[in-house]
């Protein structure tokens, strides 16, 4: 499946329980060979500051996904594998 990034940027994700687990913000790459390719979708708030490089002044409500768990079957409505509480934070 290919998506562009512009596609999820800012799309809402809910959990594996169909609670909201934060809109996406950020996506972190990394290189394999000459391809790159995307590691884990940073949640909420705190994923927002860090994608502007502004200071986080406390925020500390982001969530890291790890793309495993990201599921895209239906890119309109992303949702995790996993409950938001299981996340780590950014």
């Amino acid at each position: 499946m290919e998506l562009h990034v512009e596609d999820l940027i800012g799309k809402e994700v809910l959990d594996i329980d169909g609670e909201r687990a934060g809109r996406i913000e950020e996506l972190v790459v990394a290189r394999e060979g000459l391809r790159r390719v995307v590691t884990e979708v940073h949640l909420g708030a705190g994923a927002l500051f860090e994608r502007l490089s502004a200071p986080l002044r406390g925020r500390r409500d982001g969530r890291r996904v790890p793309w495993s768990q990201l599921d895209l079957s239906d890119p309109e409505h992303p949702r995790l594998r996993c409950a938001r509480g299981e996340l780590a934070p950014i």
